[in-house]
């Protein structure tokens, strides 16, 4: 049974500047970084060659299939000598549209060996769009010549989209339905020169890796550029933390997040591969729907790491705590847990650890990440111990610059893995402002300490600038902390809320709940929560004046939410303007919750 992880304490030195402007760096020193990411899949493939590199279920029958690293490196070889004959290389791109697969995998690191970029596009703008318009908008920002999907069936409708772009497809299955298209298993079976590896010699830190797209919480996807320097240097922050140290024996993880996230995409992925482990392909996820799968896949695989977002573990606490067997499964190799995008609640921490000392006898250490496409991981938790609700401290490398605003700070982040200054690539105007004049980038993000006495306890989410706004009185209104805290207080009913009120007399709140919406008893509920809500408030600020309980779900194709499930709150108040208008009306609406006195 492996020990769990020991991480150093957290360190940070703070230098105060101008204005009340405090600067935060690492106490730690950066591990070596190494010249790209296809040079460290070549130092796991030499090492360990018949070692399983990536495992996924892609098989009629649902079992498991699986490709060792000298495999992987034949195959990604080959894929880049067929670019590089179809005159493909440094400053191109080729797209996948796909999920995650052993395909998929042997793409990331071929594409890379040619000197092009992989960009991976998620699978939701292919099979949950109707217009396909934020796939058409990804592809068309990344130049992309070149296509591939897993099957060419399912992606017809995505692929006809892109007509009008004029790209070539390649396809893993269907292709010979199609004369058009090219199979990916004869572009692998290429056979590889001499110009592979004069490719890979030439490949430096600035060479592009990825091209990576923003959630379009604020508006479109937008296509970021992402060099080798970000991952590598990546990989050596987390080898600086110790979360690389596997003693050789090749870490499982099981991987159910697309490879068009950074976690999945660049930590997980690009660390997996350093340490020379598996990757195990997940098709589950924490819906009631495709949790199942990953409850099968637990009892297949025994994680070393195991990385999801809160409801996640919320989901595995109720299997584990019904399934003892699972349960030390899961913990048997387990050397640390993480998480990100939320808070883990309190309570679904004291799970874990309660399931872990039952498993284990001690508590699993639990980290947490906070990051964005656009600059990787600007903080990381990696202590034990402390409150949940800490994103941790920078990285090695990694400078964070707090600037006041109000009782919090704006965050902005130097660092090599912050992408290039030139900003996204064919949307300059989108690019405008995102650099100070010392390369400080503006993540759009507040932060305050855990404690304003001991820096080292890490820094605390404090919401997105942009969502808070002022009543007309000038009070603030921090937006994160009410709606999580008003998600509580109607527990179980609301499943998303977005809150209104700039320049109004108070905040009103747009609600969207559990089951039929048009039951009195539904509205009763959520009236009464809000009430007693209300009553346990202070100020103004933290009081609901008016809500309206939406009948229209939140739109992915509008924009209302993200391919990661998040809600682009501006978005939702902009199209629905009527509704917010509604909660603001000088006339009494009946379908308006009126909370005030």
């Amino acid at each position: 049974m492996a020990e769990f992880v020991e991480t150093p304490a957290p360190s940070v030195q703070v230098e105060p500047s101008d204005g009340g402007t405090l600067l935060l760096r690492s106490g730690l020193d950066l591990a070596p970084v190494r010249q790209s990411l296809p040079h460290i899949f070549d130092e796991a493939a030499d090492a360990h060659p018949q070692r399983a590199f990536v495992r996924d279920r892609q098989t009629p029958d649902g079992s498991w299939r699986d490709i060792s690293y000298s495999e992987a490196q034949r195959a990604a070889n080959g894929l880049a000598q067929w670019l590089i004959d179809h005159d493909v290389g440094f400053g191109d791109a080729v797209a996948y549209l796909s999920a995650p697969s052993i395909e998929h995998a042997i793409a990331a690191i071929g594409i890379q060996r040619c000197g092009a970029a992989i960009a991976p596009v998620s699978v939701a703008y292919s099979l949950l769009s109707a217009d396909h318009g934020k796939l058409v908008n990804c592809v068309m920002r990344s130049k992309a010549r070149y296509v591939i999907v897993d099957d060419l069936e399912s992606y017809a409708g995505a692929l006809a989209a892109l007509s009008a772009l004029h790209v070539e497809i390649i396809a893993v299955r269907g292709a010979e339905k199609d004369k058009k298209v090219t199979s990916f298993a004869d572009v692998i079976a290429t056979e590889p020169t001499e110009a592979v590896a004069e490719r890979m010699a030439a490949i430096t830190p600035d060479t592009i890796a990825r091209i990576m797209y923003t959630s379009g919480s604020t508006g479109s996807p937008k296509a970021t550029p992402q060099p080798q320097s970000n991952l590598t240097i990546t990989v050596a922050q987390t080898e600086a933390i110790g979360l690389l140290d596997f003693d050789d024996e090749g870490p499982q993880i099981l991987e159910a997040m697309p490879f068009s996230h950074i976690m999945a995409g660049n930590f997980n992925f690009n660390n997996t591969i350093r340490a020379a482990g598996t990757i195990n392909i997940d098709q589950g996820k924490p819906t009631p729907e495709l949790f199942e799968k990953t409850i099968a896949n637990l009892k297949d695989v025994s994680p070393h790491y195991f990385i999801t977002v809160p409801l996640g573990y919320a989901m595995l606490c109720d299997a584990m705590e019904a399934d003892d067997a699972l349960r030390d499964n899961f913990f048997r190799n387990l050397r640390y847990i993480g998480f990100g995008g939320a808070v883990l609640p309190d309570s679904v921490k004291d799970r874990l650890l309660s399931l872990s000392r039952a498993a284990r006898g001690d508590e699993v250490p639990i980290f947490s990440f906070y990051g964005a496409t656009e600059y990787l991981f600007g903080a990381l938790k990696y202590w034990a111990g402390g409150s949940t609700e800490v994103i941790g401290l920078p990285l090695p490398g990694t400078e964070l610059k707090l600037v006041p605003d109000g009782e919090r700070y704006a965050l902005w982040i130097r660092s090599p893995t912050v992408m290039p200054r030139s900003g996204y690539l064919g949307t300059p105007e989108a690019s405008e402002g995102l650099f100070d004049e010392d390369g400080f980038f503006q993540t759009g993000d507040a932060v305050r300490f855990a404690d304003e006495d001991d820096p080292a306890k890490g820094l605390v989410f404090a919401g997105r600038i942009a969502d808070d706004f002022k009543l007309s009185s000038g009070t603030f209104v921090s937006v994160n902390a009410l709606r999580q805290d008003l998600i509580a207080a109607c527990e179980p009913a609301l499943t998303e809320v977005v809150l209104c009120g700039l320049n109004e007399n108070w905040v009103g709140a747009l609600l969207w709940v559990k089951g039929d919406a048009d039951r009195i008893e539904t509205r009763e509920t959520i009236e009464n929560a809000l009430v007693r809500f209300n009553a346990e408030q202070t100020g103004l600020s933290r009081r609901i004046g008016t809500a309206l309980i939406m009948n229209e779900l939140l739109s992915f194709d509008f924009g209302e939410l993200t391919d990661k499930g998040n809600v682009a709150a501006r978005v939702v108040r902009e199209r629905r303007k009527a509704d917010v208008q509604r909660l603001f009306a000088d006339e009494r609406d009946a379908a308006v919750i009126d909370l005030r006195p």
